[in-house]
């Protein structure tokens, strides 16, 4: 016998969580398919994240499959009229989460088996090897990156669009996510969100990758904001004729992009049948190998009319990569009101006797957590022989974070290296840190750099995407993890002895800050636009 109570998540009475599924999903479909009779086969789910859902369009004849002891049940809802076609939708409806996988959302870390005993005798020479591999992967992904945009042609005046704009709802905007994950759904996506709402526009959001979607919770508490569980219930390959259907039903007036794969693959339909939406996409961080959102954002770049991207580096790789600069519009992540006309004085002071470093981050392989607790014990040994009381603090978290607190008991270190949530109080960290390090793999521009300058800490970083943006020249240390970890003593061991050389740190920083505070703000880049759909600006 099916046991119903599993679907339930905790708290949550188990007929009242089916009935709200139900309805979640007959909704998507209802409007996806406006006129046929629909069938849902409803089923009790194993997933935590996904319904597995199908559509089978035309007659359907059960079989023994379809009616196992994971069956809850059928709804039917009545076509638009007698003999309207039949769509069959089958639909797992997702399990509870348990306790641990609602607290942890990634497999803890451990060395691949082959690699263990390496790990075990030395966990920098593993990073070494690892490093290796992965500079061997990025070259090989480089060769077999091609291709340049697709067309996108504007077709003729002779042969005019068949659908109107719908003008009986107030203007709204669909907001694409990658998901609502720390580490996923970044700030600036939920910004967004209170910059539409702002604007006077409807809301709607839409994730790509299935997932529990912790921070869904965080959205803001209005009638005006409608979160679909596109990744619970529709497949891909359906978005394009959804997103055609919703934006027709909501008087939909522009998409915004944030790193979400469907709805780029969705754009064909739109420019075809819907060709005044304005398309907007934000990029980040050109990937490690594959260059990755910003790569597809190039591909799908006839079909956008504009790229809002956070940096320099982003501004030059669309130009370079895909000739595109009248639709590039560089936004910094920065708000107006909270920059301030000078930074404060540093923590930092030549011959300091107690020294604070922290990192932030979240602790996954790009960060390289296991290298930012080798750079922790390489700081450790040099305070010892300078007579320096080192700190440490590293807020964030994730599938390395077993692996850097087993790290931190091998060093020593567990009494001075202190482990946060993510949620800590970041700023009042960073303005009791003298140090703030990152060591990454690969980073767009780091958010936690302007938090960082902000409060009077000094960024170390490796040399990788934006960061010599806001990071001086003389603090960014090699990729390579070897160089990385002594780059990062080195510079330490610099601004610790060299007040000259600390002041030009300083300088750097202060011309770097006042150059990124010239920029526009993403606020400033996309309110117009927003604003202009509120309003139903035509082109």
């Amino acid at each position: 016998m099916t046991n119903t109570i599993t679907l339930a998540p905790v708290g949550e009475d188990a007929a009242a969580y089916i009935k709200r599924e139900v309805s979640e999903a007959v909704s998507l479909y209802a409007l996806l398919y406006p006129t046929q009779t629909l069938n849902f086969l409803f089923y009790e789910g194993k997933s935590t994240v996904w319904s597995a859902a199908q559509s089978i369009e035309g007659p359907f004849t059960f079989c023994p499959k379809n009616t196992g002891a994971d069956f809850l049940g059928q709804v039917e809802r009545p076509g638009a009229y007698i003999g309207a076609p039949n769509v069959t939708i089958m639909i797992s409806i997702p399990r509870k989460p348990l306790p641990n996988e609602i607290k942890v959302d990634e497999v803890p870390w451990t060395p691949t088996k082959a690699l263990q005993p390496l790990y075990r005798l030395s966990p920098l020479f593993y990073e070494k090897i690892r490093y290796k591999v992965e500079i061997k992967r990025k070259k090989t992904e480089e060769r077999q990156t091609s291709g340049g945009s697709l067309p996108c042609g504007e077709g003729s005046a002779l042969f005019p669009h068949t659908k109107n704009r719908a003008g009986d709802k107030r203007p709204a905007i669909l907001i694409g996510l990658h998901w609502l994950e720390i580490g996923g759904a970044e700030k600036l996506a939920f910004d967004t969100v209170e910059w539409a709402l702002e604007a006077g526009l409807r809301v709607f959001i839409a994730a790509s990758v299935p997932s529990i979607q912790r921070l869904a919770g965080k959205l803001p508490d209005s009638p005006d904001v409608t979160f679909l569980r596109l990744d619970r219930y529709l497949p891909h390959h359906l978005w394009p004729r959804y997103i055609e259907s919703l934006a027709l039903a909501e008087n939909i007036q522009v998409i915004h992009i944030h790193h979400c794969k469907p709805l780029y693959e969705s754009l064909p339909q739109i420019r075809a049948n819907l060709p005044w939406i304005k398309v907007i996409d934000s990029t980040h961080i050109v990937e490690y190998g594959n260059e990755g959102f910003p790569r597809i954002a190039g591909i799908w770049t006839n079909f956008i009319d504009v790229h809002h991207v956070i940096s320099q580096q982003l501004v030059g790789y669309f130009r370079d990569r895909f000739h595109q600069i009248g639709k590039v519009r560089l936004g910094r992540m920065l708000q107006r009101t909270d920059q301030k006309a000078t930074l404060p004085d540093l923590n930092f002071h030549t011959g300091k006797k107690k020294l604070q470093v922290t990192f932030i981050g979240r602790l996954q392989y790009q960060k390289r957590p296991i290298l930012m607790v080798e750079a922790f014990n390489a700081l450790s040994v040099w305070a010892k022989k300078h007579d320096v009381e080192l700190s440490g603090k590293i807020v964030g978290e994730g599938g390395f974070l077993e692996a850097v607190r087993c790290l931190l008991k091998r060093y020593g270190l567990q009494n001075a290296v202190t482990l946060h949530p993510a949620n800590s109080p970041v700023l009042d960290i960073l303005k009791e840190s003298d140090i703030l390090l990152l060591p990454s793999n690969n980073e767009g521009l780091a958010l936690v750099c302007y938090e960082a300058v902000e409060q009077g800490c000094i960024p170390i970083s490796t040399d990788v995407g934006s960061q010599d943006e806001i990071v001086p020249a003389d603090l960014l240390v090699p990729l390579e993890p070897g160089g990385a970890v002594k780059g990062i003593v080195a510079a330490v061991d610099r601004l610790w002895t060299d007040a000259a050389f600390l002041d030009r740190q300083h300088e750097a920083i202060i011309q770097s800050w006042a150059k990124l505070t010239r920029d526009p703000t993403a606020k400033e880049v996309l309110m117009p636009l927003y604003r202009d759909a509120a309003m139903g600006a035509k082109e």
